[in-house]
């Protein structure tokens, strides 16, 4: 009986230091101290963290946003920022553009730096930090989104197409960086060294065996040998050494399918064709290069994808929550919030609401022209 005498007393005890807890919070710092705080507080998600404390933090006011400081020191291995152009209507101008963390909603609007005109731009690959993009299609350079850095590269010797399909081989910092563009509509490739002038022709008119080979999304390197994927489903396969006598086609290696966006991604050594559904499925098909035939894969275990025009790959999950799921640059209007699909559920999910779908609803945006930023 003793026992059971004791624990009214505990427990209120227990209420009562949870009491003079929840007081320290809501009474125990004045409020210029809390508007301090809060003055120091930059992005949204700290914002909101804040006010969910308690009444009385939630009732301070919100000061005025103050400016980003530099993207760069959130450039890590544990989530890769997105890079995207922005268009502004009212005066048609290309000349900022928006770099976002998706895990945090942290955004930075930048301008392009002066040496780059004004006008249409177009990212085409990136990796190392790096984005191959170009203005009008026929007008490439390499651009670093954190650093501003900028290599500018010739102008393509002829039309190469709309628009030609894009990706560079190492690090620009290193003296053996190729710079590799096909176009389908004259049925060659193009392949500049960092550092020469011009670009070097390779045509394979008699070698494609089809009017033309139109990319849908940018190579991959794997294995040593480039991977392009086509409109009509052509696997194209060929080694940027000896590229004339190397350029295989294999026809429609995946189904076809209603999709949004289609990548090449390299998976623990494997080959994944990933589809990113509107109407269909999202769906995973692994490639067997040897019997040219693909499967549907079903988990991607640990790691996570991340699909854009520009970028496309596989890493391993470090954040927590992340694993086995594909993140797309697809916002919803309403909250400004990444969807991204789980292969668990089969649905598009977003880390700051509850809301899941499958397909997409229709207050959905995908960003065609952005990238993810690989380092």
């Amino acid at each position: 009986m003793s026992k059971v005498n004791q624990d009214p007393g505990n427990h209120q005890r227990k209420k009562k230091e949870v009491i003079i807890k929840d007081d320290l919070w809501d009474r125990g710092l004045p409020s210029e101290l809390l508007e301090l705080i809060l003055s120091k507080l930059i992005f949204v998600v700290d914002i909101k963290k804040f006010q969910a404390v308690c009444k009385t933090w939630q009732s301070i006011n919100v000061p005025p946003p103050r400016q980003l400081p530099s993207p760069l020191p959130y450039a890590d291995s544990s989530c890769p920022l997105l890079f995207r152009i922005n268009y502004r209507q009212e005066d048609h101008s290309f000349s900022k553009y928006r770099v976002m963390h998706p895990l945090y909603k942290y955004t930075w609007d930048l301008e392009f730096p002066s040496q780059v005109e004004d006008g249409p731009k177009i990212i085409y690959f990136s990796k190392y930090g790096w984005s191959l993009m170009a203005r009008f299609y026929w007008q490439p350079f390499l651009f670093n989104p954190l650093t501003q850095q900028i290599i500018k590269l010739p102008a393509m010797p002829d039309y190469p197409g709309f628009p030609p399909c894009m990706f560079f081989t190492c690090p620009p910092s290193q003296p053996d960086c190729l710079v590799v563009a096909i176009s389908g509509f004259d049925r060659s490739i193009y392949v500049h060294k960092l550092g020469e002038d011009d670009w070097k022709m390779h045509d394979l008119k008699g070698k494609m065996g089809h009017c033309f080979f139109e990319p849908i999304c940018h190579p991959i390197l794997y294995q040593g040998l480039c991977y392009c994927l086509d409109w009509k489903r052509n696997l194209a396969v060929f080694d940027i050494q000896d590229i004339e006598h190397s350029w295989i086609v294999h026809d429609t290696v995946i189904p076809s399918r209603h999709e949004l966006v289609t990548a090449l991604v390299e998976h623990n050594r494997q080959l994944l064709v990933v589809s990113i559904g509107l109407l269909d499925p999202t769906c995973i098909f692994e490639l067997d290069l040897k019997t040219k035939l693909c499967a549907p894969m079903k988990s991607l275990g640990k790691n996570a994808l991340f699909i854009s025009k520009g970028a496309s790959f596989s890493q391993r999950a470090i954040v927590r929550a992340t694993g086995n799921k594909i993140l797309v640059p697809i916002l919803r209007k309403i909250t400004d919030s990444f969807r991204f699909y789980s292969l668990a559920t089969n649905k598009y999910h977003s880390f700051f609401d509850n809301l899941s779908s499958n397909p997409l609803l229709y207050d959905f945006v995908y960003f065609r022209n952005s990238s993810w930023l690989p380092m």
